[in-house]
């Protein structure tokens, strides 16, 4: 009865506990219990280390690569007290005197490292003392990717936003994925994390959101050790996410397909979106319909019927009603391109061969039906037969034996026939 302190052990860490006395009383009564009071234990030093995962991004071929760390906030039963901040340190390989050391409230850090293998240790701390160690050893040249999430999407509701969204064919089976939120600022103070399951598609954020406020948020795909570069939206609470799908346009029209091709504008004030959506329409029929994510800016319209006109239209859905935002007119085409090259190719083959078999025919056929005569006027002894003056010029030149007898020899001599002006020689001369 004199005894006035006692001491409770076994208590968890950074606890708080209610207390209250009641004494027994004398044939075994216990008296009334005392007024409660509340208590806390002290802090201690984390039991657990952080788990961590990394993202290499090599900013050029020469340069430097940008070294992301991220890591899991500990749970209150392993934290023993109010987490502080972390100690992150990395040191090269090859030279392990060369180590750097930074400390940093965030569940995130961006290193700028050289292209060589890393050690990496990450310790959280508090009043107590620090936890143990997480070790990661990096090889840049080895590392795996994660790809990033895709259809990311918030609407909002309330006092609160609801991210969507899909890993895709990513090869990494994803293990979880890290939400961030901060506001719209060059350097905001702080940021806020939330971690859902891989197999979850969708989530809602509620802390740390106030109206007239701009967030940016970030998702991030894990698979183990590994994460995937963050996907950003900008969101708020009044609309929603705050971008806009606008300056739809035709990139290539065929005789079967339709591309069409759009942009995305952050709006800070538009109306409140649940999605956007493609539609293609023959009159007033729905032909086919598609929801547009931001990652997504064209679509390919496939099997339409040629020379038939289709009407594309960018719709907005909203809670209320739907708005069509853009509408254009297209016709596909009567052929395909490679169908108009083949019968140009076609006909231009066809018109030179009747061309070269018009040609070769009627030389055949003049040949054949009308023979060539020849003309006498180019022909020399044709022309011979034609003059007629060549009786006139003759000289006769008569060999007298008798004077060939008493002289022995005879000299004959003859002028050079002439020659016309036109250099032919004429035989009549």
């Amino acid at each position: 009865p004199d005894k006035t302190v006692y001491t409770i052990e076994g208590l968890k860490p950074f606890s708080s506990y209610i207390i209250a006395v009641s004494c027994i009383l004398s044939y075994g009564h216990w008296s009334d219990w005392s007024m409660e009071t509340t208590g806390t234990t002290l802090e201690s030093a984390p039991s657990r280390s952080p788990d961590i995962c990394y993202h290499m991004e090599t900013v050029n071929k020469q340069g430097p690569h940008h070294l992301m760390l991220m890591w899991k906030a500990l749970d209150v039963h392993d934290a023993h007290g109010r987490i502080l901040g972390y100690q992150v340190s990395y040191t090269q390989t090859k030279h392990p005197s060369l180590s750097v050391t930074t400390n940093t409230t965030d569940l995130k850090v961006v290193l700028v490292v050289s292209e060589e293998e890393l050690e990496v240790t990450v310790m959280a701390y508090n009043s107590a003392g620090g936890s143990p160690y997480s070790h990661l050893k990096i090889d840049p040249s080895l590392h795996q990717t994660v790809s990033s999430v895709r259809r990311l999407w918030v609407n909002s509701e309330d006092d609160r936003l609801v991210l969507q969204w899909d890993v895709g064919h990513i090869s990494l089976p994803v293990s979880e994925v890290a939400h961030e939120w901060a506001t719209d600022a060059a350097h905001p103070t702080s940021s806020h994390w939330k971690r859902v399951n891989g197999s979850t598609r969708s989530t809602v954020l509620k802390d740390h959101l106030q109206p007239g406020t701009t967030y940016r948020i970030n998702v991030y795909p894990i698979s183990n050790q590994l994460c995937g570069p963050p996907k950003s939206i900008f969101a708020n609470l009044e609309y929603g996410t705050l971008l806009g799908a606008i300056g739809m346009h035709v990139v290539d029209v065929t005789k079967n397909t339709v591309t069409v091709q759009w942009e995305w504008q952050r709006k800070e004030v538009h109306t409140k979106v649940l999605r956007y959506r493609v539609i293609l329409r023959l009159g007033e029929i729905q032909v086919e319909s598609l929801p547009v994510w931001p990652d997504v800016w064209q679509h390919t319209f496939l099997k339409l019927r040629a020379n038939t006109g289709y009407s594309v239209h960018l719709l907005a859905e909203t809670s209320n009603d739907n708005i069509s935002r853009e509408i254009i007119p297209i016709k596909t085409n009567i052929f395909e391109q490679n169908e108009i090259m083949f019968t140009s190719c076609l006909i231009i083959l066809l018109t030179l061969g009747l061309g070269v078999f018009f040609i070769l025919s009627r030389t055949v056929c003049k040949a054949y039906f009308f023979p060539t005569i020849a003309n006498p006027g180019v022909s020399v002894v044709g022309r011979w037969l034609l003059e007629s003056h060549h009786e006139k010029s003759s000289v006769k030149n008569v060999l007298k034996l008798e004077e060939f007898l008493e002289k022995g020899f005879v000299e004959l001599e003859q002028e050079r026939p002439p020659v016309r002006e036109d250099g032919i020689f004429n035989p009549g001369s």
